[in-house]
């Protein structure tokens, strides 16, 4: 009789979001622009954004628990990258700020909220990282646990990189309907805020996607060798070969990934190409 598994921290999500709503809430409730059609649309952005990031923080924390079924990962190992990058970010956010950050405190809270809630899986995406590179039972191993190691570990890496997309669209959403609210209105900053979010997305993602890829490349040539084949061996060797690169997506590139679950990637680069290459 099989044991029916439950996601660990099952109530979790039911204390985040509500409480992440209610931060986004007041942050708008105390706007200036109260009452305007600017702000209720801005409102809507904010508090999706401030629950988003909340249900986003348990679905972090779900796959950090998932990662452990492929191997240990010290906590450390992905403490110390996340707090490089997330500090570096505050740097460059204040000094694009340039001193008015009193001014722009509800921003601000977005931002955090946002970067709370990508925290936990951002750390399991470079804890993949770790156990893809130096886990030296998962490299020994045999190629069919291997290949049941890569699979799960890319499903992990494009379950995260989508609902990493799906914050960072709000958030330009969010900074775009909060400039028109205040008549602030520019497509080069927001264009520039929308590419510097999905550039840190990127750095934490890249590594990582670049590491498994590595290692299904070095799958796919335990598995098929092509060396020793006869000619008329080829066509069926590499035909295994494509399936077997197609199921570990060593046929993607980083960019790819990024480009089809960031969905802000593709407008931002059209919209640049509108604005910045017509002058």
């Amino acid at each position: 009789m099989s044991v029916r598994s439950h996601p660990p921290f099952p109530y979790l999500v039911g204390v985040t979001v509500p409480v992440a709503g209610a931060v986004g809430l007041t942050v708008v409730l105390t706007s200036a622009h109260r009452g305007s059609s600017a702000w209720l649309i801005w409102s809507c952005a904010a508090v999706a954004l401030a629950a988003a990031s909340g249900a986003a923080f348990v679905h972090g924390l779900r796959r950090w628990a998932e990662l452990a079924r492929l191997g240990e990962v010290p906590p450390r190992v992905a403490v110390g990258p996340l707090v490089l990058v997330y500090a570096v970010s505050a740097v460059v956010l204040v000094l694009a700020l340039r001193g008015d950050v009193a001014g722009a405190w509800r921003a601000l809270v977005l931002i955090v909220l946002a970067a709370l809630g990508l925290a936990p899986g951002a750390a399991t995406i470079i804890g993949v990282g770790h156990v893809v590179r130096v886990r030296a039972d998962v490299a020994s191993a045999s190629p069919g646990h291997q290949l049941g190691t890569l699979i799960a570990a890319g499903r992990l890496l494009q379950s995260l990189l989508t609902v990493m997309g799906g914050i960072i669209a709000l958030l330009v959403i969010a900074e775009a309907t909060g400039q028109r609210m205040t008549q602030q209105s520019s497509i080069e900053t927001t264009l520039v805020f929308g590419a510097g979010n999905s550039a840190l997305v990127a750095v934490v993602y890249s590594p990582t996607a670049a590491k498994l890829r590595q290692r299904g490349r070095e799958l796919v040539d335990l598995c098929h060798p092509l060396g020793t084949l006869a000619p008329d061996e080829l066509a069926d060797a590499l035909d295994k070969r494509a399936r077997l690169e197609t199921a570990l997506g060593v046929d993607r590139t980083a960019f790819s990934d990024i480009q089809s679950n960031l969905v802000v990637v593709g407008p931002l680069l059209a919209g640049a190409a509108s604005v910045f290459l017509s002058r």
